[in-house]
C-alpha cells in the first residue's frame, strides 16, 4: 500500500522533528590538574555528536571574561582575555566530531577554577574545571605517594636479612652434608681399624 507524496513529506517531517527533538547532553573531561608553568588541556564533548566546525564555540570564565572565541570557522583573538592571549589552542579537528579541546599553556595559578563552553546556537553549556599547583606542591606529592607505595626502611632491611638467609642456607647445608659423610667415613674406617687389629689377635693367639 503506498502512500500519497503529501503523506510522505509529513512522515519525512515528523520523524526530523523527532531526531531533532533528542535531547543534546555536553560532557565535560574529568577535572584536570596542571603544574604551573606547564600546559593543561580542557575537553568537552557533546552526547549525541554534532559538527561543531560552522558553530560558534566560547570558552568563559564566568560571564563576561573570554577565554576563547571561535567564529565563522576561525579563531578571533580579538574578542580574547589579555590573561589568555596567545595562551589558549582550540583543537579544530576536533570540533567535526563535536568535541571542543582547548589547550591552555604557560598556566598560572591565576588559571585555577572553573571553565565553561558555551554553544550559542544549540544553547548548550558545559562546565569543567582547572586545577593549577606549584612544582614544590607536585614535588610533595609524589614524595607522599612514594611513601606510602613503598615499605619502611625498618621493613626493607628485614627483607634484605631475609634474602641474605635464604642465599646462607644451601651453602650451609652443603657444609653440612660434607662433616657428616666425612664422619661416617672416619668412623668405618675405625671400625674396620678395630676389626682389623681383632683379627690380628685372635691370629697371634
Amino acid at each position: 500500500m503506498g502512500f500519497s507524496p503529501t503523506t510522505e513529506l509529513l512522515i519525512i517531517l515528523l520523524t526530523a522533528g523527532t531526531v531533532s527533538a533528542l535531547p543534546l547532553a555536553c560532557l565535560p573531561s574529568q577535572p584536570v590538574q596542571a603544574v604551573e608553568g606547564g600546559s593543561a588541556t580542557l575537553q568537552c564533548r557533546l552526547d549525541p555528536p554534532i559538527d561543531l566546525s560552522s558553530k560558534t564555540v566560547d570558552w568563559n570564565r564566568g560571564l563576561t571574561r573570554q577565554v576563547h572565541v571561535y567564529r565563522s570557522r576561525r579563531d578571533d583573538p580579538d574578542s580574547q582575555m589579555l590573561q589568555y592571549r596567545d595562551r589558549t589552542t582550540l583543537n579544530h579537528g576536533d570540533l567535526t566530531r563535536g568535541v571542543s579541546t582547548l589547550t591552555i599553556s604557560n598556566v598560572s595559578l591565576s588559571d585555577n577554577g572553573s571553565y565553561e563552553v558555551y554553544l550559542p546556537q544549540l544553547e548548550v553549556t558545559c562546565l569543567t574545571h582547572l586545577t593549577v599547583v606549584t612544582k614544590e606542591q607536585e614535588n610533595q606529592t609524589k614524595r607522599t605517594d612514594s611513601s606510602t607505595t613503598s615499605p619502611p626502611a625498618g621493613e626493607r632491611n628485614d627483607a634484605s636479612n631475609r634474602e641474605v638467609v635464604l642465599a646462607i642456607i644451601p651453602t650451609v647445608l652443603l657444609i653440612l652434608c660434607v662433616l657428616v659423610v666425612l664422619l661416617v667415613l672416619k668412623n668405618r674406617k675405625t671400625r674396620d681399624g678395630w676389626r682389623r687389629s681383632e683379627e690380628d689377635r685372635d691370629v697371634g693367639e
